[in-house]
């Protein structure tokens, strides 16, 4: 899949103009296109982003990094959402199902256990047909503002 260089550099700048430290709106973010919903009746919080071509590693697969990435956001987001205080990731560990090339990847996180100070959460990320692709589990630090 050849990059279009306009389009990334159009995309670059627009990330840059959106960013804004301490919110929702960071340069990845932007960048990658995540769509964020939360969903409070569930306690889940749902990421939906594009698979485009600077997300593909050199044999063409999404970068493992990148789904890590994507799911420690969609876990950070639950506790920052739904726990009594901000999170910070203590571990990860990420499972590599599939890939896809093309559509969109959702991610979904939801807790396995919630604690005063440590959050136990999982993401499991599927393609548009419903393949998952990834399943990742994280343990989650309570932090005092």
């Amino acid at each position: 899949m050849k990059v279009d260089e306009q389009k990334l550099r159009d995309k670059f700048e627009e990330a840059i103009k959106v960013h804004n430290d301490g919110t929702g709106q960071l340069f990845l973010y932007s960048l990658l296109d995540f769509d964020i919903q939360y969903d409070e009746q569930k306690e889940t919080v749902s990421i939906t982003v594009p698979v485009s071509e600077i997300m593909f590693n050199p044999i063409g697969f999404i970068h493992g990094g990148l789904i890590t990435y994507i799911a420690d956001t969609a876990m950070g987001h639950l506790c920052a959402a739904f726990a009594d205080s901000p999170c910070v990731s203590l571990e990860l560990k990420t499972q590599f199902l599939n890939t896809a090339r093309e559509g969109q990847v959702h991610a979904k996180a939801s807790f396995l256990k919630k604690g005063r100070s440590v959050q136990f959460a999982e993401c499991v990320l599927e393609d548009n047909k419903g393949k998952m692709l990834a399943k990742v589990s994280g343990t989650f630090y309570s932090i005092n503002k």
